[in-house]
C-alpha cells in the first residue's frame, strides 16, 4: 500500500524532470522555468510525506539515531540543494550548469529512490503501522 504509493509518486516526479530537461537543452529557459515550479513542487511535496509522516513512524518502531531515516533526511537536503541551484541556473540562463546539475540530480536520485524502495518501503509494508492511517496523512502533505 504505501510502498506502492510512494513508488508511483517518485515515478511521477521523474515524470516531470524528463521534459524540464528538454527544455534546457533547447535552451528555453521560459519554458523550463514554468516546468521547474511543479517539480520543485512535487519534489519538496515528496520529502515532506516522507519527513512529516512515513519517517516518523518507521522510526517508532526501528528509532532514529543514525539509521535509515537520518540518511534519508540527509540525502534528501543533499538533493534540494540541487533542485534549488538547478532553479538559479535555470534562472541565469546557464544551460551547461542546469544541465549539469540535473545530471547529478538524476544520479542522486535514481540511488536514493533505489534504497527507499528496496528497504524503507517494504519496511514499511512489514511494521505494525497503520497502513491506511499512514497513507492517508501522506495524502494531506
Amino acid at each position: 500500500m504505501i510502498q506502492e504509493f510512494m513508488t508511483q509518486d517518485h515515478r511521477e516526479c521523474d515524470n516531470l524532470y524528463a521534459p524540464l530537461e528538454q527544455a534546457i537543452n533547447a535552451e528555453d529557459f521560459e519554458k523550463a522555468l514554468e516546468l521547474f515550479v511543479p517539480f520543485r513542487d512535487a519534489m519538496l511535496r515528496h520529502f515532506a510525506m516522507e519527513e512529516e509522516v512515513l519517517f516518523p513512524k518507521l522510526e517508532e518502531f526501528i528509532g532514529g539515531g543514525e539509521g535509515p531515516t537520518y540518511v534519508m533526511r540527509m540525502e534528501h537536503d543533499q538533493i534540494r540543494s540541487i533542485i534549488n541551484q538547478l532553479g538559479e541556473a535555470i534562472e541565469a540562463k546557464n544551460c551547461d550548469k542546469a544541465l549539469g546539475l540535473g545530471e547529478t540530480f538524476m544520479i542522486m536520485t535514481q540511488q536514493h529512490n533505489m534504497k527507499e524502495e528496496q528497504v524503507l518501503y517494504p519496511m514499511s509494508e512489514r511494521l505494525p503501522i497503520d497502513q491506511e492511517e499512514t497513507l492517508k496523512k501522506m495524502k494531506e502533505v
